[in-house]
């Protein structure tokens, strides 16, 4: 859950002790309707994982786990993400045609070596308008709203079934997530979060639609 989301008001509700700390999550989906690994960054210092923040996780379970120092994501952990996540997922399944990877405008895949790299390997980067994210973007349109609600569920329950004596730790936090992400991350999801605006199936008209404006008027001169 990013401090952009929870300024955005995609995120509307959620339990916390004040002590708060996050964790980002590098989400990708596909228009048949399936879902890549999720990879997740935790906030480490020394930028190694403790066992603690993973011991959660099933045999059956694809999941990433990276940390950095603030628990953002960056240039470096994006071109990981692209070469290690990214291309193993969706190499088989494109054959030998291109693949199109549909991000917005951060620093951690907009540089120079993340679109060479993908370029190199058959991958076009398309880059959303600024500010279009909100309409335009699968992810944002369709799916984290609803994760972000199934987490919150997830957060509330163990609250209530602690009695509030629990805090809400690393520890806890996969646990929590996995639940949230199965939930939400549904064929049926996905599906509707990429032709809700108009990226697939293709619909032109609906997608100038979202990109019109409202014309402001001249403010007088004071």
């Amino acid at each position: 859950i990013t401090l952009e989301a929870l300024r955005s008001g995609r995120i509307t509700y959620t339990m916390t002790d004040g002590n708060r700390e996050f964790v980002t999550l590098l989400a990708c989906i596909c228009a048949d309707g399936t879902s890549i690994p999720a990879s997740l960054i935790y906030k480490g210092e020394s930028h190694d994982l403790q066992d603690s923040w993973v011991d959660q996780i099933e045999d059956s379970d694809e999941v990433y786990f990276a940390a950095s120092e603030n628990g953002w994501t960056c240039k470096s952990l994006g071109l990981q993400w692209l070469q290690k996540v990214f291309d193993p997922a969706t190499k088989a399944k494109a054959g030998r045609g291109k693949r199109l990877l549909i991000v917005d405008g951060h620093s951690s895949y907009v540089n120079i070596a993340f679109i060479d790299w993908a370029d190199q390997h058959g991958i076009i980067v398309h880059i959303l308008p600024a500010y279009t994210t909100h309409r335009l973007q699968p992810l944002d349109v369709g799916l984290f709203s609803l994760l972000s609600t199934a987490y919150s569920k997830q957060l509330n329950t163990l609250m209530y079934n602690s009695l509030g004596i629990v805090s809400m730790t690393k520890r806890f936090f996969y646990l929590l997530f996995r639940n949230a992400y199965r939930a939400s991350f549904t064929k049926k999801n996905i599906l509707h979060a990429f032709e809700k605006p108009g990226i697939f199936l293709v619909d032109p008209e609906k997608v100038l639609g979202k990109l019109k404006y409202t014309k402001v008027s001249k403010q007088p001169d004071l």
